[in-house]
Parts: C-alpha cells; sequence; structure tokens
C-alpha cells in the first residue's frame, strides 16, 4: 500500500477480537495502512517489518499487557514511535503509569470518534515531520559519504589519493612498530608514459591509467591491502604482515596483473604493452620512522628497476638498504 501525506501504518493492539476488527476498519476507512494483531507477543513479532508509525495499544490483555509491551517496544527499538493506550480505567493511577512506561496519550474506551479523528490527526503531523526528517537524514548521509569519498580518492581512478596512503602508512608504521611485524610498500611507475600521452594522446593516457587503477584494486582487494596513486603515473601499495619473501610474492602477482591487462603501447622501448617498474620496501618499523624516509627506501628501489631494464621490480629491506 503506497502511503499518502496524510496516510500512516498504525500497529493496533488489543485482544479482543471484535474491538480490534471494528477499530481497524475505521483506521482503514480514514486511508491508513493497519496492521491487527491480538497480542504484545504477535506485535514484537511483526513490529520491525511492519515498521509502524503509530502504535494503538490496549492495556488489559492476558500474555503481556500494554505497559509490558509499551516497555519492551521502547526498549527494543530505540527510534521513537507515538503510543496511545486504550483503556476502560479512568484512574489517574493508570493513566499516570501508561506516560511512565513510554505512550505519550490514553484515551478511555469506548473511544468517541471525533476525539479519535483529531487525535489522529495530530498523529499524522507528527509521522510526516519523521518521514521528512528521515528523508533528510538520509540526503545529508549520503552527502557525508560524497565528502569523505572526495577527500580520500583520487578524482580519476578511484583509488586512494596521497593524502589518504600517508595517514594510512602513518598508523600502519605504529602498529607494526608496536607487534614487531613486518610491512611493506610497493611504488611502481609505468614504464614510459611520457611517450604514450605524447602518441596517444592525454585522454588515452587517463584512459591506461584507470584501467591500470582497476587492476590493481582487483589484484589487492584483501583485508589490510591498500591501493592509491602516488601522484601522475605512479601509485602505490600498502601490505599488511608482509615479509621479504611474501613482498616478492606480491611483486609477481604485480607485474601478472599488468601482464593480464594487455594495454597496447607501441612507443615502450620494453614492450609492445604496458609495463611498471617495482620498488618493493620490505621491514619491520619501530614506529617512528618519517613518512618520507620510507617513501625514499621504496623510489630508490623503483628507479634501480629502471636501470635494469624496465618491467621488473626490486626489493629492498631494512637490514640491506
Amino acid at each position: 500500500m503506497q502511503l499518502t501525506g496524510t496516510s500512516m501504518r498504525i500497529l493496533l493492539v488489543d485482544d479482543i477480537q471484535i474491538e480490534r476488527m471494528q477499530l481497524a476498519i475505521r483506521l482503514k476507512q480514514q486511508g491508513h495502512e493497519v496492521k491487527a494483531v491480538g497480542s504484545g507477543i504477535e506485535a514484537l513479532d511483526v513490529y520491525k517489518d511492519f515498521d509502524p508509525e503509530l502504535v494503538l495499544l490496549d492495556i488489559s490483555m492476558p500474555d503481556m499487557d500494554g505497559f509490558e509491551l509499551a516497555f519492551h517496544i521502547r526498549e527494543s527499538f530505540p527510534e521513537w514511535i507515538p503510543i496511545i493506550f486504550l483503556s476502560g480505567h479512568e484512574e489517574p493511577e493508570m493513566i499516570a503509569k501508561a506516560i511512565d512506561v513510554g505512550g505519550d496519550d490514553y484515551l478511555i474506551k469506548p473511544v468517541d470518534k471525533l476525539v479519535l479523528t483529531s487525535k489522529l490527526m495530530a498523529m499524522q503531523r507528527i509521522a510526516q515531520m519523521r518521514r521528512e526528517l528521515k528523508q533528510a537524514t538520509a540526503q545529508l548521509e549520503k552527502v557525508n559519504q560524497w565528502l569523505k569519498n572526495q577527500a580520500n580518492e583520487d578524482g580519476l581512478t578511484g583509488l586512494y589519493n596521497r593524502r589518504y596512503m600517508d595517514k594510512k602508512l602513518q598508523s600502519m608504521l605504529a602498529w607494526h612498530g608496536r607487534q614487531n611485524a613486518p610491512m611493506t610498500v610497493i611504488l611502481l611507475d609505468v614504464d614510459y608514459f611520457k611517450p604514450f600521452n605524447d602518441n596517444y594522446g592525454h585522454l588515452e593516457g587517463d584512459r591506461c591509467l584507470q584501467a591500470l587503477a582497476d587492476q590493481l584494486r582487483t589484484t589487492f582487494n584483501r583485508a589490510e591491502e591498500y591501493v592509491g596513486r602516488y601522484g601522475g603515473e605512479e601509485f602505490v601499495v600498502l601490505l599488511s604482515n608482509t615479509n621479504e619473501i611474501q613482498a616478492e610474492q606480491e611483486a609477481k602477482r604485480v607485474k601478472q596483473a599488468v601482464d593480464n591487462l594487455n594495454y597496447p603501447h607501441e612507443y615502450s622501448y620494453t614492450s609492445t604493452r604496458v609495463t611498471v617498474s617495482q620498488g618493493v620496501f620490505s621491514f619491520v618499523p619501530f614506529g617512528k620512522e618519517k613518512l618520507e624516509d620510507i617513501y625514499s627506501e621504496a623510489d630508490i628501489a623503483m628507479y634501480q628497476s629502471k636501470s635494469d631494464g624496465r618491467n621488473t621490480y626490486t626489493l629492498r629491506n631494512s637490514i640491506n638498504s
């Protein structure tokens, strides 16, 4: 049922069938969607899926009275929904208890039609405000997520940007330092990217970087693996709990992934396809290293790969650096 601006989802709880049916019919005639149940246990069973905007609740029920049910609703479902008690009791103590356990209003049975209609009109205004608030909150969450993505993502490739990778590297250095555990940083640079751009054009250069980014994202998709754009045609990979032997295997994975991409580059002096040179730095940090020193180690290794003919990797570690 598609709710209009003046209709509500109403959960009606009353153990007397004839009264429940009569009231449900009246509510439906006013355009509301009604879920009518005969016990507190049934009400709790359907509450989450039905997601009511108003609860009409009898007090005197055999298995769980209205006071208990209202208390359970407030405890189990923190989002506030109006609860109106329906009861033949007029004693002030009953009304006070109803409000104390979480009720918002109290109507005496048999409920006067005009009074009920007026109460429902007030509840409809509240329901409409809640819907608008939820919609605004959802939109705000989307905007906040977009802003977060903008702050952390590289605009061209969708990978993490340098700012985010710096922060992640800083936290990884601290954690691995405390744990005395190895980690690895891989810098990789597209071989002969300038002649690629000069001959294919910068738009095709952007598409090449995007394709490489997608391939790296797919390759390093496990927990504690982070891939970012370092700058220009350079990328950085951060690997947690990765020693020197494992780091070499990861470098081979990078090379195989780029080979599998099979991106044409007829102006390379190394291959007819796009290749990358890698600098791999595997080490056990003490936790206080400077970021520029870590990147420098990987950068030195990467330029050694270029000196060795490109399309390869060079491994450095904290011992033989």
